[in-house]
């Protein structure tokens, strides 16, 4: 009988779970059955509770896995930008083309907010977590001023506002309509993160 080199399982869980984040992402968490999840990762689907006591607790890791992935690409877009460029193409950034184009690949939030809000309290702790963590990030390009209260407010609202334009973008047949959008969003995003405190 043949063995599994160390790290096997380990390595199986978290293709399990990176297959997961894409696909909850383009296809929605209910209509992403445990079986095309096990055979996307090349398992059966009996091995799933080898893996996980429950698909809740996959559905949990994965939205985490997307969420932690949405905040390392902003992070690395922004690492080699001057900083007072940094607010600017991190909205850019997340409103272009490509990204309303990506669902499986974008912004975990934008994909499944509707769904992660039907979903149980520690799937939900576990993306807010995640998430608090994309908006500090938004939070600290802000202009100087305000309470971190106040700050952390407006990061939410900017991120909010970024996040429903891309809903839209997502929706629209229009070429021209989604390049308005996307314009029209930019603008409207960067307006209300330089307000004065």
């Amino acid at each position: 009988m043949a063995r599994y080199k160390d790290g096997h399982k380990q390595e199986a869980r978290d293709a399990i779970i990176k297959n997961a984040a894409e696909r909850f992402r383009r296809d929605g968490i209910a209509g992403t059955g445990v079986r095309a999840l096990m055979a996307d990762a090349g398992l059966t689907h009996g091995a799933f509770y080898a893996h996980f006591s429950s698909r809740a607790e996959l559905v949990a890791s994965a939205i985490e896995y997307g969420a932690e992935s949405t905040r390392e690409q902003f992070e690395t877009v922004l690492a080699t930008v001057p900083g007072d460029q940094k607010l600017q193409t991190f909205i850019s950034s997340y409103l272009r083309r490509q990204h309303g184009q990506q669902m499986g690949l974008g912004c975990t939030a934008a994909a499944l907010a509707p769904d992660i809000a039907r979903e149980n309290s520690d799937t939900r702790a576990r993306f807010t977590a995640q998430t608090e963590r994309l908006v500090h990030l938004i939070s600290d390009l802000l202009p100087e001023g305000g309470t971190q209260v106040e700050r952390a407010t407006r990061a939410k609202t900017v991120f909010a506002l970024m996040m429903g334009v891309l809903q839209l973008m997502r929706i629209e047949t229009s070429p021209d309509a989604i390049e308005r959008l996307m314009h029209e969003g930019r603008t409207a995003a960067l307006s209300l993160a330089n307000q004065p405190w």
